[in-house]
């Protein structure tokens, strides 16, 4: 079929509608217009993911500039710092800007002297030293989990022919940590040596590393028996602390199921002994042991020899008779003893950690009797193991807890949590009314359509041969009747046009108005 002759006979059609059935066909055709229009913006618009985030206004600068020049699209979000592309181009896009060396935050390093320059002086190759030197060390320290950027400054002096006034180089860090992260004291060590192992000349103590908080990290750090005494104190803490908290969950645990929760505060403080003693001790006993003893005895028969002078026994005394002794039996015993005290050695090795003293505070919400209050003094000294000799305390109290700022908190988050909701359910209603509204409105167009077919009268049946002349020259009798009708019926088209432009949300009113007197 020719186009002209379908145009024509559409045409043709359209002209031989009626006027309500134009307006009938127009709105149907506006509806599936718009309902077209909000399934495309719902389900066929592009998904766009994250590019960069949190940028700083002179790098997004930068990559917004590139994107341009690439021509791909992109969305700006978070007041300018997050930048988004289409989700099927993130990688793409974030390869070509590292391929072009821009990406946020990002430097030359010694790739500054893979591009030769002619007629660079002694003070550009010096710079250029540095701003290489700056950028390696930044990204070994950004490898660690902990850090998500840093910026690292270096001080290097110009060489000196004189000793004395050479200036020693120094170097300054600027980390930013990723959330709920921290750096323990050797990590802090391990970078300071790093910068300091490759800087000549730069020694530890002349590193300053801080936080984008302003909190110095590299404090005490400089000297290995500082770092070694700051380890031990921590770990020192760490341990007593977790003795605490133990204690305090095991009564705390108790006075929850007898008070309930939230009834009653626990708080336990802990005197620990870290020292390590070595005793040695040696002990005396009143009464000597016998450690050796000897015992020699002589037993025999024979004669004494005559007096004589000393030294010699057998010579006589001249001028005396000599008398013969008797023969006479002798016995001798010699002993010897020898006594020594005894002693009771004792060495004891006492181990880091002993409990010295122990102090536990309870307090109670609310009013506490004498016996309520002697009850829980006896279970609480059963759990932590009182013990009065070595100076233990525990203190129990009854107070009124003030709960306004917890009630001022949950009423703000019940506010919140509230205008959330509604805010949803406002997004639901828009939604469902939108959709309410254009299929009431397809569903009446078409009734509409649907009831003036079924009224439309049915044309004669036209008889076949040549009609009377008066019957081709007469014009049709319309009756008052029909007239006024159709008068009416022009002005509700007007009154309707009119509600329209001025209250679009009558319209629907005015229509079942419309079938209801039909």
């Amino acid at each position: 079929m020719d186009s002209g002759a379908w145009l024509g006979q559409l045409k043709n059609w359209w002209s031989g509608l009626p006027r309500g059935k134009k307006s009938a066909l127009l709105v149907l055709l506006l509806s599936v217009v718009l309902a077209a229009i909000f399934a495309w913006q719902s389900f066929a618009q592009a998904q766009y993911a994250t590019l960069f985030a949190g940028l700083e206004p002179r790098d997004a600068a930068a990559v917004v500039e590139k994107l341009k020049e690439m021509k791909v699209p992109y969305q700006l979000a978070g007041e300018g710092g997050t930048i988004l592309v289409p989700k099927e181009k993130v990688y793409e896009v974030r390869l070509q800007l590292a391929g072009a060396g821009m990406l946020p935050g990002s430097g030359l390093g010694f790739e500054l002297f893979d591009q030769r320059k002619l007629g660079m002086t002694d003070f550009e190759r010096r710079l250029n030293y540095q701003r290489a030197l700056q950028e390696e060390l930044r990204r070994t320290i950004v490898a660690l989990d902990e850090v998500e950027d840093a910026r690292v400054h270096l001080v290097l002096p110009e060489p000196s022919v004189f000793l004395q006034e050479q200036l020693p180089p120094s170097a300054s860090i600027a980390l930013k940590l990723k959330p709920l992260a921290s750096l323990k004291p050797q990590q802090v060590k391990g970078i300071m040596q790093l910068v300091a192992g490759s800087v000549e000349g730069l020694k530890p103590e002349n590193i300053h590393i801080i936080d984008m908080h302003g909190n110095v990290l590299s404090e005490g750090l400089a000297e290995t028996g500082e770092l070694v005494s700051s380890k031990v104190q921590q770990t020192q803490q760490e341990l007593r602390r977790s003795f605490e908290k133990d204690l305090e969950q095991r009564i705390q645990a108790m006075l929850n199921k007898i008070f309930g929760p939230g009834q009653a505060v626990v708080m336990v403080t802990a005197d620990l002994n870290f020292e390590r003693q070595e005793i040695r001790r040696t002990e005396y006993g009143r009464e000597g042991a016998v450690r050796s003893e000897q015992v020699i005895t002589e037993t025999g028969t024979g004669t004494p020899g005559a007096l004589g002078p000393v030294g010699d026994l057998n010579r006589e005394v001249p001028g005396y008779a000599t008398i013969a002794p008797a023969q006479t039996n002798y016995n001798k015993s010699n002993i010897t003893r020898n006594y020594e005290l005894n002693q009771t050695q004792t060495h004891i090795i006492t181990a880091p950690g002993e409990v010295r003293r122990i102090s536990t505070a309870v307090v109670v919400n609310g009013p506490l009797d004498a016996q309520r209050e002697q009850q829980i003094r006896q279970i609480v000294s059963a759990s932590v193991g009182y013990q009065p000799a070595r100076g233990d305390q525990i203190a129990v109290m009854s107070m009124a807890f003030d709960r306004s700022y917890l009630e001022r908190v949950n009423a703000e988050m019940a506010t919140a949590e509230a205008e959330r909701q509604r805010r949803e359910q406002l997004r639901q209603y828009i939604t469902w009314g939108i959709m309410g509204l254009s299929t009431l409105l397809v569903l009446i167009v078409f009734l509409v359509f649907l009831l003036r077919r079924r009224r439309a009268p049915v044309p004669a049946a036209v008889p076949v041969g040549p009609l009377p002349v008066e019957q081709l020259v007469t014009e049709p009798v319309i009756s008052e009747e029909v007239r006024r009708e159709e008068v009416q019926r022009k002005e509700k088209q007007d009154r309707a046009r009119e509600i329209v432009r001025q209250r679009p949300e009558e319209a629907a009113q005015l229509i079942k108005a419309w079938l209801s007197e039909e």
